[in-house]
């Protein structure tokens, strides 16, 4: 299993590590691998922590406040029982002011679309680009890391 640490999250996600820091303490988005047991350890998130931070990102840069997000996901746990990370396995629609989830329930998806705005955040596509982040990412860092132990050996 794959774990990355704060800095490479905020490089591969797009948010600041005092972002990261304060959803984790605030108990918004914890890290699943590790989390900070104090001054100076390291919090380390899985994939499935980088989608639900990515999708977070996103319904904020659409105009979703943080506050509505975190409503939102209090009610979608309440409401999908069996869902224990809703913001990595639903799909969602939002205007900006109100997140719709994707059902079978065609009203649901009608009534969205007589808003003006609408948004649709589709998750597959989503992790197939936060994957490739962390191929970029990730394969620059060992790069660097084989070349300076190149020059440590040579020397």
């Amino acid at each position: 299993m794959d774990a990355f640490d704060s800095k490479t999250v905020s490089r591969i996600v797009g948010v600041s590590l005092r972002q990261i820091q304060y959803w984790d303490e605030r108990g918004f988005i914890r890290p699943s691998v590790k989390t900070a047991g104090g001054r100076g350890t390291r919090r380390l998130y899985s994939f499935s922590d980088l989608v639900q931070l990515k999708v977070v990102k996103d319904l904020a840069d659409h105009g979703l406040s943080l506050q509505k997000i975190r409503r939102c996901l209090r009610h979608l746990k309440d409401c999908f029982p069996g869902e224990s990370e809703p913001l990595r396995s639903l799909r969602y629609l939002t205007d900006g002011e109100k997140l719709f989830v994707l059902t079978s329930d065609r009203k649901k998806i009608l009534e969205a679309m007589e808003r003006q705005f609408v948004f649709s955040l589709g998750i597959g596509s989503l992790v197939r680009e936060l994957g490739g982040e962390v191929r970029r990412i990730v394969g620059r860092d060992v790069s660097r890391e084989r070349a300076r132990e190149g020059k440590t050996s040579a020397a």
